[in-house]
């Protein structure tokens, strides 16, 4: 591994010259300047981070955890977010928990160890254990698609229990008094619970009856809702509408109700959340809510911008937004 000394012998200079060059270009003179970049860059030199991070006092680094990259709207999120800290000079250390409380702790106790002056997490649902942790370490940190009625965290999102009842209430002004539910994964993420309690709330408020039988959990495999929806389009009384947690688990039931020659909206409507690309995909084109992750992004680095600089005059720490509802032909008045 190349090191400093040798960046130092090639351009003719001590190593405090080469680590000032890194440090405080500005404080070098521009000949000497060029001589040690042109060294670095033929070693292909890469400065040790720590090392760096002891010298100025900082590590410049900022922890991300997400559920899932699966996830296009929250990998979005992230790749706007990463590009804004880049700009303002920091490096993302992004990690994955795969919507396990157990292995989110386990990341963030890495990442903290690794002395991330920041953490962005998502959703308001976490391991007892993690966020107490975070502020021990006087660490700032960001929930993105969350919001905190409480003003306890830095939030960015919009509620998403809301959202899903004004989408419920749309087909109920429809017409449509038979529904089905596919939830995704219950219990791995307090954001999919949100949406369910929004549904429940908007068909209680209708005096609709939701049987138990007509949710059905799947996990996010294609094979899985595809069979949780064959199930509920063949139940008697057949729905009329059909909810779905997201817009893959709605393009999965359009294609299993394409595979059953059930025409989407004639015979049921259905709808996804999110507006992912392929809700413009599908046909028929879904009706769902826009969640606007770009603007997660953008909002979130403003945010923690805000509090890497010790202010919070940039942006509020409740950033929260209203979701809109995305019109599509996927949903009509029933028969």
């Amino acid at each position: 591994m190349v090191n400093v000394k040798q960046v130092a012998a090639l351009a003719g200079v001590s190593t405090t010259t080469v680590s000032r060059s890194l440090s405080n270009p500005e404080r070098v003179h521009p000949d000497t300047l060029k001589r040690v970049e042109e060294a670095i860059s033929h070693l292909g030199y890469v400065p040790f981070a720590s090392a760096r991070g002891l010298r100025i006092g900082r590590t410049l680094t900022v922890g991300i955890i997400v559920p899932t990259l699966m996830n296009e709207l929250y990998a979005k999120a992230v790749d706007v977010l990463e590009e804004q800290l880049n700009a303002l000079g920091f490096t993302v250390l992004l990690t994955c928990h795969r919507n396990t409380e157990e292995i989110e702790l386990q990341c963030a106790r890495a990442l903290l160890g690794r002395q991330v002056e920041a953490l962005v997490m998502i959703g308001r649902q976490h391991h007892p254990e993690l966020i107490p942790m975070v502020r021990r370490q006087n660490v700032p940190y960001v929930l993105m698609w969350a919001i905190d009625p409480s003003g306890t965290h830095s939030v960015v999102g919009y509620d998403n229990r809301l959202a899903m009842r004004q989408l419920t209430e749309h087909l109920i002004e429809l017409g449509h008094r038979s529904f089905a539910v596919l939830p995704g994964p219950l219990g791995l993420q307090d954001i999919l619970q949100q949406r369910l309690d929004g549904i429940k709330d908007a068909l209680v408020n209708a005096g609709i009856s939701l049987q138990h039988d007509r949710i059905l959990p799947t996990s996010y495999s294609i094979d899985s809702v595809r069979t949780a929806a064959r199930a509920l389009l063949l139940a008697t009384p057949a729905p009329t509408a059909l909810i779905c947690i997201n817009d893959v688990v709605a393009a999965a039931a359009v294609a299993e109700c394409h595979a059953l020659k059930i025409s989407v909206p004639s015979d049921v409507s259905i709808t996804g959340f999110g507006d992912w690309q392929l809700a413009e995909l599908v046909s028929p084109t879904l009706t769902t809510v826009r969640s606007n992750p770009v603007h997660i992004g953008e909002v979130t680095a403003l945010l923690l911008a805000g509090q890497l600089r010790g202010t919070r005059d940039s942006v509020p720490t409740q950033c929260q937004f209203e979701a809109q509802i995305v019109f599509r032909d996927s949903t009509a008045a029933p028969k």
